[in-house]
């Protein structure tokens, strides 16, 4: 241990691991068969899916990895990211064809009741084996960030954790692992932010981010989006992403579900929280490149806990990276468990009296091989390139056709397999493990089609059942744009607004009361240079606001004749954009994009969209803000400084 690795560094780490342990052992008793260990109850709630979907898919190497090639590709690799997220956003929009699925307790199942016990076996054999590549290089992740915070080295850290990771898998099944990746995404969710957070305070000159933004290539759109061998690599790495969902822990999620409909809202909202937590992950990059761009990549994470993390900080950070590669490590032990037991020794009849003690053992014996593989094996990376590549056009494709519908015999489904092998293994002789990915998958659908239609094989392309999930979405999203027609059709303006209005006239009167607060509360962060420089604006401000809020404020005392619908219909949004967001913008513009004003801007954002409907919302906060950059551009002649909101 190193003086940098403090008693609280410690005691949070050791907390944090007995922590895991007691929640994973907890949730874990009374396992009864395969199926418990497997898939659990179908008990879950929506946001615990969510919560394991997403930590599942951002494993502790991502970080590694996104923070490295961000600080080195910039937007050449943010678009490959991107396709990550969006990849969940498509899974959420394909369970809806996998309703035949649902019950199946892996991937490798779901094709047996297709096409037999031979391309169940390959298909679990592929699965295990790119399992086994990510729960490695997990593993290793571990070890790197005990030893980058505690200074300690050594096979026994990367044993200890693993241990741990193991224990709780071993014994509780999906259940265990699934609460613990609970507490894990909300040790996740708390560790990026702040780290961006940290960062920032300490940039010399914030504005350096704004100028590195303009003068890096990598970061210019133009530059990087264009007709040459980068933006294509980048491109092919994005549609690689984008189609990666469809592992065993991603199926097992699936089956996990209630039913369809919890599924696809699970994946949704994962899709959106991974899109946040890659976005975070991005700025962070971007932030450290702003601060240094003469960084070793490589190291970026061990130049953040040296210049950044004080004692105590440390270790959350290190729990926050562990809490990554824990949640990643046990699901795909889990899965490998599950389609060693139920997908390869099971189709030889061998009789147990109890699988999930089966399923418990290979747990135990994919954990230590993983280990032996962290421990004695450099290049984990390349690894696991080989087995994703050996996974996706040999089962991905297969699954992702008897998914979309398509039925046939099980000799087309080997020859599509087959021919998905040999094209990755004679494209990597001759290229990439990554380059091989997206022709092997390729290779697969022509030659599964091919043979398929050329010896006139039976089935094809199914028709979706009258009663299914699918043909049910399709109904209702029929339904749905009749509407959307029938409402554009039909629309009156002044009806829409008139929907717009408060229920009770009391919110006129606690309109104007936020109003005068909010203005006023700007109005001190306004210099007395800023002031004289911008008198006859500031004077507007301060005479028309008051006016406008004065309304609002005695409206509910109005007597019956006085009052006008129409009048306060139209004068209701705005005045809205007149108050909020063009005098708001305003303010903001003349006090040099103070961050008080800011925050008043983003407060009456939020209280816009409570009072009005979302659409409309947008559309007063826009426009209000809009028309106040072109007023004072046009009235002043200057332009507005953007770089001041950054400093």
């Amino acid at each position: 241990m190193t003086p940098s690795a403090s008693f609280i560094d410690i005691a949070i780490f050791v907390v944090f691991l007995a922590f895991n342990l007691l929640v994973g052992l907890f949730y874990g008793r009374r396992v009864n068969d395969m199926r418990d260990y497997a898939i659990g109850r179908k008990d879950f709630s929506t946001a615990t899916l969510t919560a394991t979907i997403v930590v599942s898919w951002i494993g502790g190497s991502d970080l590694f990895y996104m923070l490295e090639e961000v600080y080195t590709k910039g937007l050449y690799f943010v678009i490959v990211i991107l396709g990550a997220s969006i990849c969940l956003f498509l899974v959420g929009r394909l369970v809806v064809r996998m309703e035949k699925f649902l019950n199946n307790l892996s991937m490798a199942e779901a094709l047996v009741n297709l096409y037999g016990n031979q391309v169940r076996t390959i298909a679990a054999i592929s699965g295990v084996l790119s399992v086994l590549g990510i729960v490695a290089i997990e593993f290793q992740v571990i070890s790197k960030v005990i030893s980058s915070i505690f200074g300690v080295e050594g096979p026994w850290i990367v044993a200890v954790s693993a241990a741990i990771v193991m224990l709780y898998s071993v014994s509780g099944g999906v259940r265990a692992v699934t609460f613990t990746d609970v507490f894990q995404f909300f040790t996740f969710g708390t560790f990026i932010p702040i780290i961006a957070l940290v960062i920032w305070n300490n940039l010399k000159d914030p504005e350096q981010v704004v100028q590195m933004l303009y003068t890096n290539p990598n970061f210019s759109v133009r530059e990087v989006v264009g007709w040459h061998p980068k933006f294509w690599n980048a491109l092919f790495m994005f549609i690689w992403f984008a189609i990666h969902g469809l592992d065993h822990v991603v199926f097992q999620r699936i089956s996990m579900s209630r039913d369809i409909l919890q599924a696809r809202s699970s994946f949704s909202y994962a899709g959106l929280i991974s899109l946040l937590a890659n976005l975070c992950i991005i700025w962070v990059s971007i932030l450290l490149l702003s601060s240094n761009q003469n960084l070793d990549p490589e190291n970026l994470l061990a130049y953040i806990i040296e210049n950044y993390a004080s004692a105590g900080f440390k270790g959350f950070i290190g729990i926050g990276i562990v809490a990554l590669a824990m949640s990643t490590a046990d699901s795909y032990l889990n899965s490998s468990a599950d389609l060693l037991a139920n997908d390869i020794i099971k189709p030889l009849n061998i009789t147990v009296k109890n699988d999930a003690i089966v399923a418990r053992t290979f747990c135990l014996v994919s954990g230590v091989f993983a280990l032996i593989l962290a421990l004695y094996s450099s290049g984990l990376l390349e690894l696991l390139m080989v087995s994703n590549s050996f996974y996706m056009p040999v089962v991905t494709v297969p699954l992702l056709l008897a998914i979309f519908g398509f039925r046939s015999s099980k000799r087309t489904v080997l020859g599509g397999m087959a021919a998905g092998f040999m094209t990755v293994v004679l494209w990597s002789i001759f290229g990439s493990n990554a380059d091989s990915i997206l022709p092997g998958m390729l290779a697969n659908v022509v030659v599964a089609l091919g043979i398929h239609y050329l010896l006139g094989e039976e089935g094809g392309w199914q028709p979706v059942a009258p009663d299914s999930a699918l043909a049910l979405e399709r109904a209702a999203r029929r339904r749905s744009r009749r509407r959307l027609m029938n409402d554009i059709k039909t629309f009156r303006l002044y009806t829409y607004l008139k929907q717009n209005l408060p229920e009770q006239e009391m919110f006129y009167f606690l309109f104007g009361l936020y109003t005068i607060a909010a203005t006023y509360t700007a109005f001190y962060t306004i210099g007395d240079s800023s002031v004289q420089s911008y008198q006859r604006i500031y004077e507007g401000i301060y005479h028309a606001v008051p006016f406008a809020t004065t309304i609002f404020l005695t409206f509910p005392i109005w007597p019956p004749v006085v009052k006008n619908e129409r009048f306060i219909t139209l004068f209701w949004p705005l005045g809205i954009s007149a108050i909020l967001f063009f005098a708001g913008t305003l303010l903001v513009i003349m006090s040099h994009f103070h961050h008080m004003q800011i925050m008043v801007l983003m407060i009456n954002f939020l209280i816009t969209m409570l009072l009005l409907r979302w659409p409309l919302a947008f559309i007063v906060a826009l426009s209000g803000m809009g028309l106040a950059v072109v007023f004072f551009e046009q009235y002043t002649g200057l332009p507005i400084l953007y770089g001041e909101a950054m400093s």
